[in-house]
């Protein structure tokens, strides 16, 4: 799919490195990212180099939006509330979740508002807490709701076709990821009220499922994010701790990935539950320390008037001293596939070494590292396309714009 975009002459990737796929550089170099690929029990295994530092894949990323949809006042289809996501058809309509009406809102290619499907209900084509849209089989679009227990499939146009549930006796389950093909990635419901005192890692337990949400496969327990509980008689809260580790999960052309950032690592799965590949890059695991919660702590008091910092920093330094640091931070951010089936692994910015853009290592189908990209900063990223980023960006007043930022890749 291309969309008619226009680049501008600012971009935000410039600088290229080489290109392991053609084992030499832009410039006729030899390649320093070439990766070490060896099988193991029928698993393909990719070691890959870190890129040099400061180097930059020659993929463009236009320095402005190519379509920005949100106001701040106006029609209300353009005031957008709790977008959980948004993704490009391949005629060009944007589709964007709005999970504060429980609405799917369809723009055109410019960002004119078209018509909206569902809304809140427990109708055919109805809502109750959307959490995401994705792409199904035959051009078709799947949303689940309901806190993820329930997905309802509408054809390109909208219209309802059906609906089905993730059940298993008492137990509910979460959906992670959902492939074009028709896999679903599904996660047991974890609560968080039986937490014992103190802090906590529960494992989260990771089902595959088919196109009308049966069992395929497990792929067994990985460790979540740490917690740390504090109760008081029956009351209490449960926090995340500061730095902790999450875990990533997407489709990955037809495998599914599940990749908690203790390491870097990235495993994917076959539907059937069998290990087909895994993903590595050299990084080098940092331990916390005093100075990365004192630059945590300036950070986040920055934009409180500067009278009021001394009181609200030690609040925080005693806070923080109450909760226990992990035993190194993530080795990423995050991760997910684009529309080509690239891999994007956002770098992890330690507290005080922030970077002005969120910074990508970007690996091919395969798993060969190709380099770094920079994407807009204040952009969580929703979907990347052939020649697209489409993302969230929240202003200062709060106001949320789903925006489309054209991208170009290098030959």
């Amino acid at each position: 799919m291309k969309l008619s975009f226009c680049l501008t002459s600012v971009i935000l990737t410039t600088v290229a490195c080489a290109d392991p796929g053609n084992r030499e550089s832009p410039g006729g170099d030899s390649s320093a990212l070439e990766a070490v690929v060896r099988d193991s029990a029928d698993v393909r295994i990719v070691e890959n180099p870190r890129p040099p530092a400061g180097s930059r894949l020659g993929w463009r990323v236009g320095a402005e939006p190519a379509v920005s949809i949100g106001k701040v006042e106006g029609e209300d289809p353009y005031l957008l509330d709790r977008v959980r996501d948004a993704l490009v058809m391949p005629d060009g309509r944007i589709v964007v979740a709005n999970g504060g009406t429980h609405e799917l809102r369809v723009f055109d290619a410019l960002g004119n508002h078209l018509t909206t499907w569902g809304g809140r209900g427990e109708g055919p084509g109805e809502f109750t807490s959307l959490s995401q849209v994705d792409r199904w089989p035959g051009d078709s679009l799947i949303a689940p709701y309901s806190q993820g227990r329930r997905l309802s499939v509408l054809d390109s146009e909208g219209n309802f076709g059906r609906a089905f549930t993730l059940q298993r006796d008492d137990a509910f389950f979460m959906v992670e990821a959902v492939s074009p093909s028709g896999v679903i990635l599904s996660t047991d419901l974890v609560m968080r009220g039986g937490l014992p005192e103190g802090l906590n890692r529960p494992e989260q337990h990771y089902r595959v499922r088919g196109t009308e949400g049966e069992l395929l496969s497990s792929l067994g327990s990985f460790p979540g994010t740490e917690l740390f509980s504090s109760w008081s008689g029956s009351s209490g809260v449960v926090v995340e701790i500061l730095f902790a580790h999450r875990v990533s999960t997407f489709a990955w052309a037809d495998l599914v990935a599940v990749a908690p950032n203790d390491s870097y690592e990235i495993r994917s799965f076959d539907r059937d539950g069998t290990l087909k590949r895994i993903v590595r890059r050299d990084h080098d695991l940092v331990v916390p320390t005093s100075v990365h919660i004192d630059a945590t702590i300036e950070s986040r008091i920055a934009g409180i008037p500067e009278e009021e910092r001394a009181e609200r920093r030690q609040r925080m330094r005693e806070s923080y001293g109450q909760v226990p640091l992990p035993e190194t931070f993530p080795a990423f951010a995050t991760a997910l596939t684009d529309l080509a089936d690239h891999l994007w692994v956002q770098e992890y910015d330690l507290p005080g070494e922030e970077t002005p853009n969120p910074v990508w290592t970007v690996f091919g189908p395969e798993g060969h590292v190709l380099g770094f990209v920079d994407t807009p900063a204040g952009l969580s990223i929703f979907e990347i396309g052939e020649d697209y980023i489409v993302g969230l960006a929240t202003d200062d007043l709060g106001v949320q714009y789903v925006q489309v930022w054209p991208l170009e890749r290098a030959d």
